[in-house]
């Protein structure tokens, strides 16, 4: 069985959550795993189309089957996502979630960072520039959407703003079902559903403290880390080398300027496109 819709991105853009919100609808289904990245990363790709179909076993007669994968806008990083999906479902309807692009950047390096590994430079600043392509890029919503639209008719294209889905997610949530064909007014088992914040008092993520990844950047820590019992390993390390994120990270005012430079143009392509005024996000206005 294959997906008649998808959820193309954005990270840190309430994805988990709409796509939550999706699978309890009586006719929607979403796959169990929100984000397979099958056509993104070739590891996963190899596994063959049998083994992405059965990720649908479970959707029996619902109308609209689909799954939610945030890499699937990073055309900079995974040059061969959208070549994949187009000929491999050339009928899907996508849903593209966005926020501002600046907002978006901090609470991605947020996410990153919390992982625990240095897929992004520790420092925010630094990693703006040198993981340009995860931060900055993805955050192009009219360059990566450009690269579904000779495919996909824009009638078949739903732009969700996580600044709406936050004033009225019943609204957002509402236009979503019309535009999959399903009913509108359907009860959700869990509406009150919120997103997932990047600062959270109750819950701070935790992110290796610049000194371990400094640390980490040595040959011979890392062999000798290895010597260390697993067991031992982890308490030592979430102790001593770990911090908890209490604030967003702070902006170098001339690197924040660059990525304004970067983003300005195309986030008001964007904005006309998606009929929102170009004020809606007034990042060259920011102190």
């Amino acid at each position: 069985m294959k997906p008649n819709y998808m959820i193309i991105g954005a990270a840190k853009c309430a994805t988990s959550t709409i796509c939550n919100l999706l699978g309890q609808h009586p006719d929607v289904f979403m796959v169990e795993c929100k984000e397979p990245f099958f056509f993104s990363n070739d590891e996963i790709y190899a596994r063959g189309f049998d083994w992405y179909e059965s990720l649908y076993d479970k959707a029996g007669d619902k109308k609209m089957r689909g799954e939610g994968s945030n890499r699937y806008t990073m055309k900079e990083v995974f040059p061969d996502t959208v070549s994949r999906i187009v000929s491999y479902a050339p009928d899907l309807k996508l849903i593209y979630v966005v926020r501002d692009p600046i907002s978006r950047i901090e609470s991605y390096w947020m996410e990153k960072r919390s992982h625990g590994g240095e897929s992004v430079h520790y420092d925010f600043n630094t990693a703006v520039q040198v993981n340009l392509d995860w931060l900055v890029d993805s955050s192009n919503y009219w360059q990566q959407i450009n690269a579904y639209r000779p495919y996909f008719p824009d009638d078949r294209i739903h732009i969700i703003f996580l600044e709406d889905f936050q004033a009225d997610s019943h609204a957002v949530m509402r236009r979503c079902f019309e535009f999959l064909d399903v009913d509108p007014d359907a009860q959700l088992a869990n509406s009150n559903l919120h997103y997932n914040p990047s600062i959270r008092p109750d819950r701070y993520k935790r992110a290796p403290s610049n000194f371990l990844s400094r640390l980490r950047s040595y040959s011979m820590f890392r062999a000798s880390v290895k010597l260390i019992p697993e067991s031992l390993r982890n308490p030592l390390k979430k102790k001593l080398f770990f911090r908890e994120i209490k604030e967003r990270p702070q902006w170098n005012q001339e690197v924040r300027e660059w990525v304004v430079d970067i983003l300005e143009a195309d986030s008001r392509q964007f904005l006309e496109y998606s009929g929102k005024p170009q004020s809606f996000w007034k990042m060259s206005n920011r102190r």
